[in-house]
């Protein structure tokens, strides 16, 4: 690990890969509560439709994307809170249709740049001082936004209906939400790119319900989890040749895997009630 830290490559991974973690650790609180870890996966799958615009254009993939994912990611929450659409079929339709249209795009492109496959899977080891920048910003504003509205917040989570008749304006609750997990994943993309991102967010508080119940231990332990996580990938990736992203997963994953065996195992022999 000090090896790694001296190398300015991936001193940078090892810095962005934290930020990562804390921010995405605490939207996957609210992920879970609302249930909506399709709605990530359609805005990750959208996300990959805007950096294939962004390549063939010549602009900033990123923010191609950002832009692109943001306005799916509205899409699909206007289409869920006022369509007569069914909510999944919606979403699928949408992310298909970004993807096919990824695609198209990627063909179109006049000299083909491979690095757009970094974006589908991810390579950290690619991540700037200018992303370092970038995402400390927005964890600055994401994370004192969700602080500041917490309460709130946890309260349009729990049951909108009764937090609207409360005063509280549910629909600018909702859609910010939803406005700052679609810049998450475009933001997340270099960590472990358009197909595992929305993991990354489904992941930490469902490992950590696992073993704690209360939302601020959730939010402790998710946080503290998938910082390991992602030191623990780098390394490993780094020392085997691996891809990180692929690798930071792999790892959560297993160990999500794990702890439910346990607890089913300790269940069993009744160990836990």
């Amino acid at each position: 690990m000090v090896e790694i830290i001296e190398i300015p490559f991936l001193r940078n991974a090892v810095v962005g890969g934290i930020l990562l973690a804390v921010v995405l650790s605490v939207l996957s609180l609210f992920i879970n509560l609302k249930n909506w870890s399709f709605i990530t996966v359609g805005i990750s799958h959208a996300a990959f439709g805007g950096l294939a615009i962004g390549f063939y254009m010549g602009l900033s993939p990123s923010l191609v994307g950002v832009v692109f994912a943001v306005f799916i990611g509205l899409l699909i929450a206007y289409i869920s809170r006022h369509g007569k659409v069914h909510e999944d079929v919606s979403i699928g339709i949408l992310f298909s249709m970004s993807m096919a249209l990824g695609v198209i795009f990627i063909t179109l492109t006049p000299n083909y740049n491979t690095d757009l496959f970094t974006f589908l899977f991810g390579n950290i080891l690619t991540m700037t001082t200018w992303d370092i920048y970038v995402l400390a910003l927005f964890s600055v504003f994401a994370l004192s936004f969700i602080a500041f509205s917490f309460q709130k917040i946890m309260y349009c989570c729990f049951d909108e209906d009764v937090a609207f008749t409360s005063g509280v304006n549910t629909a600018f609750y909702y859609y910010s939400l939803i406005l700052i997990i679609a810049i998450a994943t475009v933001l997340s993309v270099k960590l472990v790119g358009v197909i595992l991102s929305s993991a990354m967010m489904i992941l930490p508080v469902a490992f950590a319900n696992q073993i704690v119940w209360h939302y601020r231990a959730l939010i402790l332990l998710s946080i503290t989890i998938s910082i390991t996580m992602v030191l623990v990938g780098i390394v490993v990736s780094y020392e085997f040749n691996l891809p990180s992203g692929a690798t930071i997963v792999f790892l959560y994953s297993v160990l999500f895997s794990l702890i439910v065996s346990i607890k089913t195992v300790l269940r069993k022999i009744n160990v836990l009630s």
